[in-house]
């Protein structure tokens, strides 16, 4: 029901777009659409703020318990910029494994007021749940985004880097389907 949602969203979206109404307006009565957050298929769009300059991804949302257990397994690649975004109810200590993970990934940590924590450069594990090393944020982290190993380096994210949906920080829930169905 959620992806239903979020792909109605999305047609909306680009709708709006092509008839010209704003972005920010509301829809029948519905709580406003944040700007330019969503893209196609229900991803969410999220900028880090670097000293290099600002990096734009787009970002598949993980909100729920199965779709979180899911995360990035098995995909064979990622394409650049393109990664998932993985969003709590609330901020704590999060530890993440590499099962089934084809990918090597950059995890990025970030906590609720929109700061990283810390990034772990990640590779693929074994499947043996047992000799899987684990990656853990320094802090209370409310997201975790993942991307290609690499990106991280390449573009200068690193702890205290800004990171926001649609040039604020918020929930990828609420970037995705509107702030009063967050919950």
């Amino acid at each position: 029901m959620r992806l239903l949602g979020a792909i109605a969203l999305g047609a909306l979206v680009v709708l709006g777009g092509c008839l010209g109404l704003g972005i920010g307006e509301s829809f029948g009565g519905e709580a406003s659409l944040p700007e330019a957050t969503t893209t196609d298929g229900g991803n969410v769009t999220g900028t880090f703020v670097t000293d290099r300059g600002n990096v734009t991804v787009s970002l598949e949302v993980a909100a729920t318990k199965p779709e979180r257990r899911e995360g990035l397994m098995n995909r064979e690649s990622l394409p650049d910029h393109h990664g998932m975004v993985f969003v709590y109810d609330g901020a704590d200590r999060r530890s993440f494994w590499m099962k089934n993970t084809l990918v090597a990934l950059d995890i990025i940590f970030v906590a609720p007021d929109g700061t990283v924590l810390n990034v772990e450069h990640a590779t693929p594990g074994p499947e043996d749940e047992g000799e899987l090393d684990r990656y853990r944020s320094d802090g209370d982290a409310r997201y975790v985004v993942e991307l290609e190993r690499g990106f991280a380096n390449e573009t200068g994210v690193g702890p205290g880097t800004e990171f926001v949906f649609d040039g604020r920080t918020q929930t990828a829930v609420e970037a995705v389907e509107g702030p009063q169905s967050a919950r």
